[in-house]
């Protein structure tokens, strides 16, 4: 075991909001395809059952991400004292150190 020091989370607070970003868009793009295929198949095209079920488990899977993105940032500020400018990145060197276990 080691202690990670919170001095350097800056880098891993902006690395899970860029994650977020990413799984947004995503989500917005599996959005888009259910439509498209929602769309087809009132129009009397035969929609795939697999690949409606292939973009339904992708949205589920993406809503859980970004659900568990914004409960870890939650935490990160409901620990985090706010800097007068209310900075989430730099009040993040409030947090305590964590124990981690380090693996190679």
């Amino acid at each position: 075991m080691g202690n990670l020091s919170v001095r350097d989370t800056d880098d891993a607070v902006s690395g899970i909001i860029a994650l977020q970003e990413i799984l947004s868009t995503d989500l917005h793009d599996v959005e888009s395809n259910l439509r498209r295929i929602e769309r087809a198949s009132a129009t009397g095209a035969a929609a795939g059952a697999d690949e409606v079920m292939v973009y339904r488990t992708a949205r589920t899977a993406l809503l859980s991400g970004l659900a568990s993105i914004h409960e870890v940032l939650g935490w990160v500020h409901l620990m985090a004292e706010k800097d007068p400018e209310g900075n989430d990145l730099d009040c993040v060197r409030s947090l305590p150190e964590v124990t981690v276990s380090l693996t190679s």
